[in-house]
């Protein structure tokens, strides 16, 4: 009796789920990039410009569509179980990272949550790409 891999190998995927791979992957480092700048822009905006906030939060509309993509494409990409877990993780962080801006005069103290969830934004997405590593 002839026993299939529960997941399907680089080579034995079809040429789509292929490219949404490669799709997953390009998405993923420019994701990674953006945070990574996004905290030199508030670096940047504290320790030496303060006018400059202004581009930390417009920079931020640009690139938090990403993990809903990501998500997307983790279907036709056949990515495992965890891969897709990950990337509804980025999403949830994302709208608490906006919400604790928006709400910051709201929510006090909890505010400072704010630079932490760009670690777990950071941290998610690199333990993706380490994950993608393996598939």
């Amino acid at each position: 009796m002839d026993v299939q891999k529960l997941t399907a190998t680089r080579s034995s995927l079809p040429a789509a789920a292929q490219y949404a791979r490669l799709g997953f992957i390009i998405l993923n480092i420019l994701f990674s990039i953006c945070i990574a700048l996004q905290v030199f822009l508030a670096g940047f905006a504290l320790f030496v410009d303060s006018s400059q906030w202004g581009m930390h939060g417009n920079f931020a509309m640009y690139f938090a569509p990403i993990p809903v993509l990501l998500f997307i494409l983790s279907f036709p990409a056949r990515l495992p179980k965890g891969i897709k877990i990950k990337s509804l993780v980025l999403i949830g962080l994302i709208l608490l990272i906006f919400a604790t801006a928006v709400f910051s005069e709201e929510i006090g103290y909890a505010a400072a949550v704010h630079p932490v969830i760009s670690l777990g934004l950071f941290l998610n997405a690199l333990l993706m790409m380490r994950e993608m590593a393996k598939v």
